[in-house]
């Protein structure tokens, strides 16, 4: 019985490593400046960066580290300022949308129902 609880929470934490890397390889431009993306959803991004205060809204584009050419533009509003961590919400478009539905279906491998054909 303890076994297959063991192996049903490996698994559990195999399904959730993706999740975990979700903002790997990608970065936000604020002000010529590229900061790493921590972690990001629908709602919102952790990334590291200082001196950002609770409150600001930040105009920035989040794009790919090895394609700052790309990307698309967004305005977050911070919702907490650490030392070396700032996390915001985000004022939502639909372009941003769809730029963070897709990089979520390309890390989980799993194509989001919203761009089947």
């Amino acid at each position: 019985m303890i076994k297959g609880i063991v192996s049903d929470m490996g698994e559990s934490e195999d399904r959730l490593n993706p999740i975990r890397k979700i903002g790997q390889g990608l970065v936000v431009v604020i002000d010529r400046r590229i900061y790493p993306i921590v972690t990001l959803s629908t709602a919102g991004l952790v990334f590291q960066a200082t001196g950002f205060k609770v409150g600001e809204q930040i105009r920035m584009k989040i794009t790919r580290m090895l394609d700052l050419n790309g990307g698309v533009d967004a305005t977050l509003t911070v919702t907490s300022a650490e030392e070396t961590i700032t996390r915001g919400e985000f004022m939502p478009t639909m372009p941003l949308l769809r730029y963070i539905i897709d990089h979520i279906g390309e890390v989980t491998g799993v194509e989001p129902s919203y761009f089947r054909k």
